[in-house]
């Protein structure tokens, strides 16, 4: 794990979570969970996810608030979004398998990356930020193919279908990514390239898709 990707205040705070028992259900995805397995970049945010239909709120709430200053921005089912001495907490319910091993960080479970992979390829399918595609590239740039991604969607979401077109259409989509700051980066990178690179691998993919 790549823990400069942390700020220091967050990994103290994952510190801390890892020692909730209410955490126990929830593991670690998006952003910073794919910083922490690359190391390409710099999160501060921390999104759980659990499989669970309906997990107990209340007794989370008031573990979270014995462990600092706790801001609840949005509670509703199924998710709910907090500040924890400053740092935006997100933990959702996500019904859908993991394919990969979990990765143990001071006691909280973090998703394997071809969860990770497919989870952020299914979010791009809806809208696509800059730290999206940024992430997709550092991923497909560690040994994953977009190929193997878009094979591996139905099994990662069996009950929705990603047709690939329209999946490949908002890989060469940038229109809401164009306005986003570029994320911090630890390792250089040039939007340029991640852009030219997604508008290849897309076409590419389409000319396959339509043999």
């Amino acid at each position: 794990m790549f823990l400069q990707t942390l700020p220091h205040h967050v990994q103290e705070l994952l510190r801390r979570l890892g020692r909730l028992p209410t955490i126990a259900p929830f593991y670690l995805a998006g952003g910073s969970a794919i910083a922490l397995h690359l190391g390409h970049r710099v999160s501060v945010d921390l999104d759980f996810f659990t499989d669970r239909e309906a997990y107990e709120v209340e007794p989370l709430l008031q573990d979270l608030q014995e462990t600092g200053h706790l801001v609840i921005r949005q509670q509703k089912r199924g998710t709910l979004n907090v500040t924890l001495d400053d740092t935006l907490l997100s933990f959702f319910t996500y019904p859908y398998p993991l394919l990969d091993s979990f990765h143990d960080l001071w006691g909280v479970r973090i998703a394997g990356l071809l969860d990770l992979a497919l989870m952020k390829l299914a979010a791009i399918g809806q809208r696509g930020r800059k730290r999206d595609f940024v992430d997709l590239y550092q991923i497909c740039q560690s040994g994953y193919t977009l190929d193997d991604l878009l094979r591996g969607m139905p099994e990662k979401f069996p009950n929705i279908t990603y047709p690939s077109y329209h999946l490949l259409r908002a890989l060469a989509y940038f229109g809401d990514a164009e306005a986003d700051p570029m994320p911090k980066m630890l390792t250089p990178l040039d939007w340029a390239k991640v852009r030219r690179f997604f508008e290849e691998e897309a076409r590419r993919l389409m000319e396959d898709l339509l043999r």
